[in-house]
């Protein structure tokens, strides 16, 4: 699956949930809720690395709630790329893979 695939399932999904809870979809908002999931993977991070409190949580839940709010980073990222139509894979491909030649002259 690539990632433009990947973006509008969860496009649609974020679309189904603003419709349910009636909240109003934008560029701003993607980057809110954005903020707020960085939020939660830093709190995540901070106990499944020993740096807050356990939260009761054994140490395989503290990595499986870590990946899922990884998952919902990148998935906000996606629905912020989606609101502002920019193509996720060229935006990477831009700004990442052009470091590529010059790591591969440098060697």
């Amino acid at each position: 699956m690539h990632l433009n695939d990947i973006a509008h399932r969860i496009e649609n999904l974020s679309a189904q949930y603003a419709e349910i809870y009636g909240i109003h979809r934008s560029a701003e908002w993607a980057l809110l809720k954005l903020t707020e999931e960085l939020g939660e993977l830093t709190q995540a991070h901070l106990t499944a690395t020993g740096q807050s409190r356990d939260r009761g949580l054994t140490h395989d839940e503290q990595q499986q709630v870590l990946a899922a709010e990884l998952g919902d980073v990148l998935g906000m990222c996606l629905v912020y790329a989606e609101q502002l139509g920019i193509n996720p894979e060229t935006a990477i491909a831009d700004k990442w893979f052009q470091y590529e030649e010059i790591s591969s002259t440098a060697e």
